[in-house]
């Protein structure tokens, strides 16, 4: 509890995320939103929204979304109050990131890309490596083939359905143009990296800010 509004909220994650601008949301007692909508990277793993200014005294919700360095899309929320706690309508979403239907067609795209990449790297260096004339058998090209088309087909499934599994759930968002383009100027690891598979979601830590910038 703080004593008089921050000028702004700040979160401190164990790695350095993808942030856009809504993937904090910091809701007033009555549910509508308190900040400005703009998320700065302030360095550090450490990212703010500012507030609206003349906020009343009460309990506020801050919710967050964003993607960890290995891809994985990390959601929470946590409450503060100013002056003093009060009752609040603000609501969260039930699905955690990445779950439902879109969370189970992204990883059947993931690990058929892990297939499709396993075969044409592992067929090709099996043949450079062990055996040069099986670049001519039509068994071994075929089987290539298929990997590389499995390969390309799962990416670009799974870059149709990166928006709505790191943001809305939804699967009809996978055919937003306008989100494609964002996934495609995010710099987030391959979807068919080790990382994305191995790696547990980062853990966090998030802090009011009552000092001004």
């Amino acid at each position: 509890m703080v004593k008089k509004a921050p000028a702004q909220v700040k979160l401190t994650f164990s790695e350095k995320v993808a942030m856009a601008d809504g993937s904090v949301r910091v809701l007033d007692p009555a549910g509508k939103r308190a900040d400005a909508g703009k998320t700065a990277d302030l360095g550090a793993n450490t990212y703010g929204v500012k507030l609206r200014k003349g906020l009343p005294d009460g309990t506020y919700t801050v919710a967050y979304q964003v993607v960890s360095a290995d891809s994985h899309p990390v959601a929470g929320a946590f409450t503060f109050s100013i002056g003093a706690p009060s009752a609040t309508k603000a609501t969260l979403p039930d699905q955690q990131a990445g779950g439902g239907l879109v969370g189970v067609l992204y990883d059947i795209a993931r690990y058929l890309s892990y297939a499709g990449f396993i075969l044409v790297v592992g067929g090709a260096a099996f043949v450079l490596g062990c055996w040069p004339r099986g670049a001519g058998v039509r068994p071994v090209q075929r089987l290539v083939t298929y990997g590389w088309v499995t390969l390309t087909g799962a990416t670009l499934a799974l870059l149709l359905l990166r928006a709505p599994y790191t943001g809305s759930g939804k699967l009809a968002d996978a055919f937003d143009m306008g989100a494609l383009g964002d996934v495609l100027n995010t710099k987030t690891a391959p979807p068919w990296s080790p990382g994305c598979c191995c790696s547990p979601p980062p853990r966090c830590s998030s802090r009011c800010s009552s000092g001004r910038t």
